[in-house]
């Protein structure tokens, strides 16, 4: 990343122990974001898990409720997944199916269940009111 960074928002994790981060500078000629991941406070240094570059970008961060993993929502529907404290992936699941960039419907309040084992969030049209439920079950990485 090149030139002035920002932080656009970051959120703890349950325990407060660490912190999820997006960062947002200029690269080259486009707009790069950061996904980050350290300890929460002083101390530490924290890790850059992914570079986004041109279209992409995160509008929201989310953990599960032990704190062990955190998912980034990239492009309003797909979940990146990363574990809390050694920042490796663990993959990255469709919310909802894009219906063209950008899509017309986004994924909004996402939520990891008790377990980790399946997300809830609010399928919306991106233009008006009228979200309905969503929930999907997570096959990711160990």
């Amino acid at each position: 990343m090149m030139g002035a960074r920002r932080t656009l928002f970051s959120t703890s994790s349950p325990d407060g122990q660490l912190v999820a981060y997006v960062t947002e500078a200029r690269c080259a000629q486009v707009r790069c974001q950061a996904l980050r991941i350290g300890p929460n406070g002083r101390g530490g240094s924290s890790r850059t898990v992914e570079t986004l570059t041109g279209d992409e970008q995160v509008s929201e961060v989310a953990w599960m409720p032990q704190g062990e993993r955190v998912g980034f929502l990239v492009n309003g529907y797909q979940l990146r997944v990363f574990d809390g404290r050694t920042g490796r992936s663990l993959g990255a699941v469709s919310l909802i199916d894009p219906d063209g960039f950008p899509s017309s419907r986004i994924a909004r309040g996402v939520t990891f269940s008790a377990n980790g084992a399946a997300v809830t969030f609010d399928d919306c049209p991106r233009d008006r009111s009228g979200c309905k439920p969503g929930l999907l079950a997570l096959k990711l990485a160990d």
